[in-house]
Formats: structure tokens, C-alpha cells, sequence
């Protein structure tokens, strides 16, 4: 199910893509809100409402770096890049993206002014 939208986001080549540039996805929950520490107060409903905004996103590791790349399922945004992903590899990414759409979700303008 996963590969489903793996497959729906980059077309059937991301698997191809993945094992040539020795990377591996996982699934992972997203969300923009902090979780408070457990001595905080307002612990309980950071948890909460992390929860109830979490996303499922799509995390790129790289096999023999510590770089990553997650973008968000449902949106197809970009929701965390470490500066040890290679901008080639995301741009191949977004080429590989399946609808001229979903290319446009992916970066803000600010993302894209940084791979000009």
C-alpha cells in the first residue's frame, strides 16, 4: 500500500531511482506542532493536537549519508530537508513526478529559488 503511493506520486521508476542512488522510504507521521516536554505544562494536548494534525509522509534516507528528504502524501510538499540530501536528488525527484500538479506542489517559492 505504501509503494502504491510511492508509485502514484513518482511513477513506477522511483524503485529503480531508490536502489540506484542507494536510498530507502519509510513511512512516517509529520506534524509542524512541538511536543512539549513531559514536565511542561501543556504536554497532554501537544500530544493531542499533534496527533490530530499529523500527516503521512514519505521520508528519503540516504543509505551511505545523513542526509533526508519528507514530503508530505496528501499535499506532495516537501516538509523537511537536511542539508546533507543532495539538491540533484531532489530535483531528479520532481522530475520524476508523475502530473505536472503534484510538480508544482513540491517546492514553495522559496525552495525553488534555492535550486536556481
Amino acid at each position: 500500500m505504501f509503494e502504491d503511493h510511492l508509485f502514484d506520486l513518482f511513477g513506477l521508476g522511483i524503485g529503480d531511482w531508490m536502489d540506484e542512488n542507494s536510498i530507502v522510504a519509510e513511512s512516517v507521521s509529520w506534524s509542524e506542532r512541538v511536543i512539549l516536554d513531559d514536565d511542561q505544562t501543556g504536554h497532554r494536548d501537544s500530544l493531542e493536537i499533534n496527533y490530530e494534525e499529523a500527516e503521512i509522509a514519505v521520508n528519503f534516507l540516504l543509505l551511505h549519508g545523513e542526509g533526508n528528504l519528507m514530503i508530505a502524501l496528501d499535499s506532495a510538499k516537501i516538509v523537511e530537508i537536511s542539508v546533507g540530501f543532495p539538491k540533484t536528488l531532489m530535483q531528479q525527484l520532481i522530475e520524476m513526478a508523475s502530473t505536472p500538479l503534484t510538480k508544482h506542489q513540491f517546492l514553495s517559492d522559496k525552495q525553488i529559488g534555492e535550486l536556481e
